[in-house]
């Protein structure tokens, strides 16, 4: 049997979420903040590959044939979108300010900027979502 330890750094966002180590959409662990796990891998799991989720949103697949045995998988969160892009929203109720009562600029325009950010959100949690985490070998 091949063992690999997955490790997870202590991190300021997700911090009371646990991502899930997945292969073939079975989970083998749950690895808390700050956390590291020895995790023993059967025979039959030598040509699948590794994963991490985490609520809707996940990573980008490893291969375990490139995984030696006791090698360490470190699962980070993607910075930019757990940290930064939450702050969007903070640009919502300001843009509404912006549109319906400083007419700095014509309401159409305004009404076509919020559109433009909701479909980037919406792309984001959607197209991007296998971004969320990172899966590194060490």
């Amino acid at each position: 049997m091949k063992t690999i330890i997955v490790s997870r750094p202590k991190e300021n966002f997700n911090k009371y979420c646990s991502y899930k180590i997945l292969v073939r959409d079975q989970v083998l662990s749950d690895l808390k903040n700050g956390e590291e796990k020895m995790i023993e891998l059967p025979p039959d799991f030598e040509n699948e590959e590794l994963s991490a989720k985490i609520q809707w949103c996940g990573s980008k697949k490893l291969n375990l044939k490139n995984i030696t045995d006791n090698e360490k998988v470190t699962v980070k969160g993607n910075v930019f979108l757990n940290r930064k892009l939450s702050l969007l929203g903070a640009i919502f109720p300001l843009l509404g300010l912006i549109i319906f009562k400083l007419n700095i600029f014509p309401k159409n325009i305004g009404i076509a900027i919020f559109v433009v950010m909701i479909l980037a959100v919406i792309g984001t949690l959607t197209i991007g979502k296998n971004k969320w985490l990172t899966l590194t070998t060490e």
